[in-house]
């Protein structure tokens, strides 16, 4: 029988790449894949390769990049509560500066499962979290299942609302409801986070020809619980698009 295949409230399909990489290994999600890494052995391995990875990922950041983040305060409101996460998906490397600012939280990043297929990413993608989402409607709500025990031990989860990697775009693009689905689902907040684009600097104006990367951390909302669900989930997603637009329109 032909696979059954869907567009994961509102997640991105496998033929939306825009940037497509080689895949010579081979991925398939199967039922029971450990999405939170429960088995111990596996959870200390990914701590202690992210522990190692991401030192190194952020000066990475900083000289090839010129990355910086802003708005750590806006972290605080999100002690002892799970979150999802959300930015605009500009780079290659954007989940690195993601990464970075929640580095003391345990975090998942929903992430295609055909990238875990390409050499050398598949294994960053895993260091720093990532989780397969499949084309199969069971394996996507096993997904979800887990991201919201995961959301409910504390935990943040990534998502890129925009769906696909558009490098270097500057203007937000329409927003998928899966992210905002998962944290009305949980009753979460949801963290928006910005990437901003500016000038090099100093001495990166003599080997930086690309604009430097820049990650805002805005305010945490929450879902209005007075609202029906339905509209909830469109609240949610309204007021956090307006957010970061602000905040892309502020910085030019």
């Amino acid at each position: 029988m032909p696979e059954k295949k869907t567009e994961s409230k509102g997640f991105l399909k496998e033929d939306e790449h825009v940037i497509h990489m080689w895949q010579p290994f081979s991925f398939e999600v199967k039922k029971g894949y450990d999405y939170r890494r429960a088995n111990p052995l596996s959870r200390l391995t990914s701590s202690l390769l992210k522990t190692v990875a991401l030192p190194v990922l952020t000066v990475f950041d900083r000289v090839v990049l010129g990355s910086r983040i802003d708005g750590w305060k806006n972290l605080r409101r999100l002690r002892n509560t799970g979150a999802v996460t959300v930015c605009n998906h500009v780079h290659m490397l954007d989940c690195t500066l993601v990464e970075q600012a929640l580095f003391k939280e345990r975090t998942y990043f929903i992430t295609l499962a055909s990238n875990f297929k390409i050499p050398l990413v598949r294994h960053l993608i895993r260091i720093l979290g990532g989780v397969p989402l499949s084309a199969d409607v069971q394996t996507t709500a096993e997904l979800f299942s887990e991201m919201g025990k995961a959301l409910k031990k504390g935990a943040c989860v990534q998502i890129y609302p925009e769906g696909v990697l558009l490098p270097y775009c500057r203007e937000l693009r329409p927003f998928r409801r899966g992210a905002f689905y998962l944290a009305e689902e949980n009753q979460v907040p949801v963290l928006p986070m910005v990437i901003t684009f500016h000038t090099p600097t100093g001495i990166r104006r003599i080997y930086k020809r690309k604009p430097c990367l820049r990650l805002h951390i805005l305010p945490p909302l929450w879902p209005d619980s007075t609202l029906p669900k339905r509209q909830q989930i469109k609240d949610l997603q309204d007021r956090c698009f307006s957010s970061m637009y602000k905040k892309i329109t502020e910085t030019r």
